[in-house]
């Protein structure tokens, strides 16, 4: 066998074990409750001047101008699970401290920009109460195990409709273990590599989708414009998953989304009501 026929068989080799790698689920739910909605990042707010990001009143504003929202979910030091996206409180509430480290009760003491707490998940979960769908984000910075866990047996009673997603591996897996039924989504990002935002090894896994192969997941969501990456190519035209884009920012981007995208996730402008 000539050199160049064994180098095919091997560049073919490994092209068929990354088609494996990124592969999502092969069951593919019934998701029909989630599509055809546009997706309120952190909810319906103004960039945390008279709305906050991740408050009750910017998911009451998702509701009633009638979108779906996107929150994140992580644990306090007592394991109380709250709605907030950052590990540190420094760029929302102003103070330079990690949320996990603090009780329930030190979390109080700083609220939200525009006057109100911080939200338990409860509580969110008691104001949505099934008028519209949720797209929870397990957040990953500190024991990312323990919050997909506390995230899954809140929304265990929950009757309205909603699907999970993380960057971290070990929550989506955790949903793939431990609740198959739950709609579960891989958050991942392209475009080029930013020194110090990630590591390099990270972003390249991330952007090529090679966490799939540990979680499997129903939808894939990924940052919008930079799902041109061989990646999606590939995701889009083999296997067809589900679909989710971050974050969307203005009206010409969410048209470019429209029909390609099935969860549309936006922020900080009001998209224009069909006709």
């Amino acid at each position: 066998m000539s050199v160049l026929l064994w180098i095919l068989l091997i560049l073919m080799a490994l092209f068929l074990l990354y088609l494996w790698m990124i592969a999502p689920a092969r069951n593919k739910p019934d998701a029909s409750a989630l599509k055809g909605w546009l997706y309120a990042h952190r909810g319906l707010h103004d960039g945390n001047h008279a709305v906050a990001e991740n408050s009750l009143e910017a998911f009451r504003r998702a509701i009633e101008n009638g979108y779906g929202m996107e929150l994140d979910v992580q644990l306090t030091a007592d394991n109380r699970l709250v709605v907030f996206h950052d590990a540190n409180l420094k760029r929302v509430c102003g103070v330079d401290v990690n949320l996990y480290t603090l009780t329930y009760d030190q979390l109080m003491e700083h609220p939200l920009p525009d006057g109100s707490k911080i939200p338990l998940f409860s509580e969110v979960l008691a104001l949505v109460n099934g008028r519209a769908p949720m797209i929870v984000e397990v957040k990953y910075h500190h024991q990312v195990e323990c919050i997909a866990a506390a995230t899954y047996e809140a929304l265990k009673p929950y009757q309205g409709a909603y699907c999970i997603e993380s960057f971290h591996p070990l929550a989506v897996r955790y949903f793939k273990k431990n609740a198959p039924e739950v709609v579960r989504g891989e958050l991942a990002y392209g475009g080029k590599w930013n020194r110090g935002e990630t590591n390099g090894l990270e972003h390249f896994c991330m952007k090529h989708l090679l966490p799939l192969c540990l979680t499997r997941p129903h939808f894939i969501a990924y940052s919008f414009p930079d799902d041109h990456s061989f990646a999606m190519w590939m995701m889009k035209r083999v296997y067809k998953p589900l679909l989710a884009a971050w974050t969307i920012r203005d009206q010409a981007t969410l048209d470019k989304v429209m029909g390609v995208y099935d969860f549309p996730i936006f922020e900080l402008f009001t998209p224009k009501k069909k006709d």
